[in-house]
């Protein structure tokens, strides 16, 4: 098998449990391989690099690579918990010979344990556990040891010596029983209290396991080693008054650069991909729109650095100045469509030799692009050669000339003289930018329902593929506080990113084995639709100007509605009582509008009814194109704001300026109310409210009374907060849509929907059968996962049980949802055309239906979404789910602590979960002095340590019987190999022949080329979207000889596997019986593809593109509840049954075009609706809610009548009657 490798010597042949296995030498991580798995590793990046890294001439060595002895990673954690190894205190570190170029030890003895501690007998144990601790971690066959030898203190240990029910004898705690007690104490969803603590180290203690350490060991222990390489947490005293706690920024971002799991993932440059579009670096906030002082400020190309705003000359002479960096997909020898190139955004120059003025002349309106081997000279070199040239001098830039035909004004980018200010910052290393996603929301820290509100920022890297960036484990904890507000917290995240933005953060580069200068920088901020328009300076859903987006007007409460005693009553109020027949019933809503806040307060008579002009006019406003708010405007609004609040504006005045413009700002509201309150009683303008004033003022400027988020360089708050689709779409519309659903049916329409839920089929959708129960009785209690399954099944589960209107508007929405979340975009434009098309239909319905719905905001809201995925990229990368999901994490830290010090406790907890994490993941670390914010820098690679082996295989076996749950929690499974595309399960059945088959009575001669075989029936295939595709299930699938066809939709009827045959060898199917369906038409009830059979098809494995849902037609053939299935209780079957559908004509189904699930093959299918004209649509749907209303009060009045009492004269109460009053008998 070694040949077949294309270098055999960095791969070392297993024994025993790992027996016809290899594992990699280069890459040194210690995964046992079987031969395709090893030929796959050895197309990866990562080992291509390394083995260039050992293979270059001053680091190969002379002789083999290859190791004289290998073990499994097992048998070392067995050595290391078996061998006690010593290490002398204060050993000087000496760097290895260069044969040996990546052995070093963790020099653990860095700590310094005299200062640490006081000398006791707990003391020195403590002492001695640490040391011996630090040997078992660097000890073993390191990930970075030498290649050609061994320690000496390794003598070869027989497993069948080991036995793991006696345990080690010490008399003090060993370095593996305290290495695995840290793991487990802070496994980020299964944190211990203490007293879970005690009893899990008396269990120990019972089982025999000899010197147990203590709570109190344990704990110092993880404080020195949290001291010196974890992420200090850094205490801030806010603008506001509160205490609250902030974990370094900077240390985060440095331990990921120098985590290998992570680094080769990270991408730093935009990309322009053409039409595609899939990941967030290749949308235009990235690509066109991000401010040049945070995006990558050079490359490297050969020896020389290029950065922006210097001076550059080309291959054909002429000098340039690059704007910004970029790559596109190479076009040239390129062997993979992802190989990139790096281009430049570039402003020509005009020299000018002639006088006395002699230089450049910028002209910033003439632009070019400009590949990377174009570049000839960049500005140092420049410098060196302009006289022999006879050039201007490159130090001299007269001035830059904005647009054609202005004048010149003064060059400020840069000072000419220098260049480029990071040029010297970085000292020679490259300087590259890391754009992150900043996330804000608020959870409870109770597991209870007594609400304990904690507001909270997160981050992840905006670099990461799409596929990554919402794992739990590349979510990354900054602060938290139950006091604090979010913009009072944010000031201290806006303080680290300003100084790392300005000084930029040294880290070490794992893969290119250097260090590098970080500049960070925000990509957007996320976050529930309250919490952005917190972030945004905007008065929330609940104002006047409800959009935090744009200029958009609701109703003006204080005009439209006002009675003649000055009350204001609203026109459009939800009314819970209303009739069945209304063609409306809106649903509750967590952020409504602020009409549906102020009629729950309002009291009293003379309510103005709206008239058909006032809903026409509404609706038009709420669906219009409207002016977008700017960061400019808005800043200036709040300087004026807070100026005129000094000056002596009033409070009434100040609210009413607030309520004009739509913006709020809670971080200035404090200290504006702190004037209020001194200035009480004082006239403006006399020298006592001057004092007042300047008590709170104190001289500064207004900046610094202004929220944060303003100093976040480049982020306008108003365009950088996307449509959260979470809350907007499945937790707004809906929700809405299914609330109002339930609430039209009575009790005979709910159990009938009940059936059609539990009948619906399932198949190809990636969700669990629906429980019909749940969703119906329990509508108004259900979460995202439950609407997400609702939106793909409401067209066919809700037909003639609601009104025609309201139908229609729940097939546009589930229409719409599938093109919301579309992973990748093949084509931007076409695919925003599509998408704004079915927003507008979508909206077109919801105005035919009622156009009472557009008193929610997040109606207009979905409006912005073409231009956020235009910026962003697709939407599933600013959705939030993984962000929601992180609030346990969150939760769990808060109730394990006291909750004297929440904020302080949490941040400090999740700081030891990411120590935690970047140990084990092989992350290189550097000593540095306890609780230091100043991140250490060297360019010596023996400096950066990492932990051995013995550490990290406890991430990479897998005991048998027993799931390595460890690395579930940290997200270290390593890349998850996915099912092969191809590779199919046996349904255990004997060999037949092929006139046996179902193949050969379908499809004669299809297989004529081996009709001598035994053929193996199976029972399911891997597609190449990766999912399994089931005998019965229906499947889309590509003809190989019509690429550019649309696929075939068709039904698995039969998988055979020729016997003996390479496709046996390799676990693959041989061929695929599919009963083919064509499309018949479109159907009028659903609006979706109408599909038949057709015939047969033998097609190969590799053709299965995915697996497709398909409904059957039952509005189509009048299908009822007829059929039933026994109810299964305790996992026993009852003598009870359930009612299903029973489906009449088996042959006639509906393609589900509202499938989420691989939509970018699905849509082929889709079914364009019939737009509606929008003026039509709104005065349709005005007209309808007016005869609704008019219906309901003809019905209460008449009610109202019916109850009315008779005229008889009132009996007087007995407690009035004398006792002593005789009447006649």
């Amino acid at each position: 098998m070694a040949e077949e490798f294309a270098n055999s010597k960095f791969w070392a042949t297993g024994s025993g449990r790992n027996q016809y296995k290899w594992t990699c030498i280069a890459c040194k991580d210690n995964k046992w391989r079987d031969g395709r798995a090893a030929r796959r590793h050895e197309k990866t990046t990562r080992h291509i690099d390394n083995v260039e890294h050992l293979l270059s001439p001053r680091l190969c060595p002379s002789s083999s690579p290859t190791r004289p002895e290998v073990t499994s990673p097992l048998r070392e954690i067995l050595r290391g918990l078996t061998e006690p190894v010593s290490v002398p205190h204060n050993q000087q570190y000496t760097p290895p010979p260069d044969d040996n170029a990546d052995s070093f030890q963790l020099d653990w003895d860095a700590i310094d344990h005299d200062q640490l501690y006081l000398p006791s007998a707990h003391d020195e144990t403590l002492t001695m556990m640490t040391s011996n601790l630090a040997t078992w971690l660097a000890n073993g066959d390191d990930l970075i040891a030498s290649d050609g030898e061994e320690s000496d203190s390794h003598q070869e240990l027989p497993e069948d010596d080991f036995n793991p029910a006696t345990p080690a004898r010490s008399s003090t705690p060993t370095s593996a029983y305290m290495c695995i007690l840290d793991i487990l104490r802070h496994l980020p969803r299964s944190l211990f209290s203490d007293s879970q603590l005690h009893v899990f180290l008396w269990g120990l203690s019972v089982l025999g396991v000899d010197s147990v350490p203590s709570t109190r060991t344990l704990k110092d222990l993880d404080n020195s080693l949290q001291s010196q390489y974890g992420v200090p947490s850094i205490r801030y005293q806010g603008s506001l008054g509160h205490v609250y706690y902030v974990n370094h920024l900077p240390s985060l971002i440095a331990q990921e650069m120098a985590n290998p799991c992570i680094r080769i993932h990270i991408r730093h440059y935009p990309e322009d991909a053409g039409g595609r579009l899939d990941q967030p670096w290749q949308a235009s906030r990235w690509l066109h729109e991000i401010d040049a002082s945070i995006a990558t400020p050079m490359i490297r190309r050969g020896q020389q650095d290029f950065y922006v705003f210097e001076l550059t000359k080309l291959t054909d002479g002429t000098v340039v100045v690059p704007e910004r960096w970029y790559t596109k997909p190479s076009l040239r020898n390129s062997t993979s469509p992802f190989d990139l190139e790096y281009w430049a955004h570039a402003w020509r120059t005009q020299p000018i030799a002639s006088g006395d003025a002699t230089g450049y002349i910028i002209h910033r309106y003439d632009t070019v692009e400009v590949t990377a081997n174009q570049l000839l000279l960049s500005f140092p070199h420049l410098l060196q050669t302009y006289r022999e040239d006879r050039e201007p001098d490159p130090r001299n830039i007269i001035g830059l000339i904005e647009t054609r035909g202005h004048g010149v004004l003064p060059w400020t980018l840069t000072n000419p003289t220098i260049g480029n200010r990071w040029r010297a910052r970085a000292r020679g290393h490259r300087v590259l930018s890391y754009m992150i996603w900043l996330y804000c929301d608020d959870t409870s820290g109770n597991t209870s329902k007594k609400w304990n509100k904690h507001n909270s920022f997160l981050f992840t890297a905006a670099g990461l593929p799409r596929t990554m960036v919402h794992k739990e484990c590349n979510i990354h904890f900054l602060a938290t506080s139950n006091i604090a507000p979010p913009l009072e917290m944010l000031d201290g995240v806006v303080d680290q990113l300003e100084r790392a933005q300005m000084q930029g953060i040294w880290a070490w580069d794992v893969t290119a084995r250097e260090m590098v200068l970080i500049i960070p920088g925000v990509l957007a901020m996320l976050g529930d639709n309250p919490m952005q328009s917190e972030l945004a300076c905007h008065i929330g859903l609940q104002g006047k100007f409800f959009c935090r987006n744009c200029w958009v007007k609701g109703v003006d409460l204080h005009t439209a509605c006002e009675r003649a005693d000055g009350a204001v009553m609203d026109p459009d109020r939800d009314d819970a009582a209303s009739s069945a027949k209304s063609p409306s019933r809106l649903a509750e809503s967590d952020e409504g509008s602020a009409q549906e806040d102020i009629v729950h307060r309002l009291k009293g008579k003379g309510r103005r009814s709206e008239t058909m002009q006032d809903l026409v006019d509404r609706a038009r406003r709420f669906l219009g194109t409207n002016t977008p708010r700017t960061r400019i405007d808005t800043t200036e609004k709040l300087r004026s704001m807070f100026l005129e609040v000094t000056s002596g504006l009033g409070k009434v005045r100040y609210a009413k300026m607030k309520t004009e413009t739509g913006i709020k700002d809670t971080y200035m509201d404090v200290f504006v109310e702190r004037i209020f309150k001194l200035v009480k009683g004082l006239r403006a303008g006399t020298d006592k409210h001057t004092e007042a004033v300047n008590a709170v003022t104190q001289g500064r400027p207004v900046e610094q009374f202004m929220s944060p988020v303003w100093r976040i360089k480049g982020l306008d708050p108003h365009q950088d907060t996307p449509v959260e689709i979470l809350h907007v779409i499945l937790l707004g519309f809906v929700k809405y849509f299914w609330r109002d659903a339930m609430s039209r049916l009575n009790e005979v329409q709910k159990a009938e929907l009940q059936v059609r839920l539990a009948s619906f089929d399932v198949t190809g959708l990636g969700i669990p059968p629906l429980a019909g129960h749940t969703l119906v009785q329990y509508a108004g209690s259900l979460t995202g996962r439950d609407f997400r399954a609702i939106s793909q099944a409401a067209p066919f589960v809700l037909h003639d049980l609601v009104p025609r209107p309201c139908f229609e508007a729940f097939l546009a929405l589930s229409a719409l949802i599938p093109l919301v979340w579309k992973p990748c975009i093949e084509n931007i434009e076409e695919h925003l055309a599509t998408l704004q098309v079915a927003i507008d239909h979508f909206l077109n319905c919801t105005a035919r239906w009622t156009p009472r719905w557009f008193n929610k905001p997040k109606f207009h809201i979905l409006r912005h979404l073409p231009d956020h995925i235009r910026r962003f990229g697709p939407a599933i990368l600013f959705a939030t789910e993984g962000f929601e999901s992180y609030n346990a994490v969150i939760r769990d830290h808060s109730i394990h602590s006291n909750r004297q010090a929440p904020s302080r406790d949490i941040a400090r907890g999740m700081a030891r979960c990411h120590r935690i994490r970047h140990f084990l993941s092989g992350g290189k670390f550097h000593a540095r002095e306890p609780m230091s914010t100043d991140l250490p820098y060297s360019n010596n690679e023996y400096e950066w340590l990492a932990c051995g082996s013995a550490v990290q295989s406890l991430v990479n076996v897998n005991v048998p019987g027993h799931h390595n749950m460890i690395a579930d929690f940290f997200g270290l499974n390593g890349d998850a190999v996915p099912l092969e595309a191809g590779s199919c399960i046996h349904d255990k059945l004997r060999p037949q022949t092929l006139n046996k088959t179902n193949t050969a009575s379908r499809v004669p001669h299809a297989l004529h080329y081996a009709e001598r075989r035994l053929y193996q029936t199976c029972r399911s295939v891997v597609a190449l979207n990766g999912e399994v595709c089931r005998t019965g299930d229906f499947v889309l699938a590509q003809d190989s000889e019509a690429p550019r066809a649309l696929p075939i939709i068709g039904r698995l009827s039969e998988i055979l596997q020729i016997c003996h045959s390479p496709a046996q060898h390799r676990n693959q199917a041989s061929s695929l019986l599919l009963e083919t369906f064509r499309v018949v038409g479109s159907s009028s009830v659903y609006l979706m593809p109408q599909i038949q059979p057709s015939g047969w098809a033998v097609l190969p494995p590799m053709a299965l593109l995915c697996g497709v849902n398909v409904q059957h037609n039952c509005a189509g053939n009048g299908c009822t509840g007829t059929a039933a299935v026994p109810v299964y209780e305790e996992r026993e079957r009852t003598m009870k049954s359930q009612q299903r559908i029973g489906h009449r004509n088996l042959s006639d189904f509906i393609l589900n075009t509202a499938q989420m699930r691989d939509a970018s093959h699905v849509q082929q299918f889709r079914i364009q609706a019939h737009q509606l004209d929008r003026d039509w649509a709104i005065h349709t749907g005005a007209a309808a809610e007016l005869d609704a209303q008019k219906l309901k009060a003809q019905k209460s009045s008449k009610s109202n009548a019916a109850r009315k009492p008779t005229a008889n004269p009132t009996p007087v109460p007995s407690r009035f009657i004398n006792v002593f009053h005789r009447t006649d008998a």
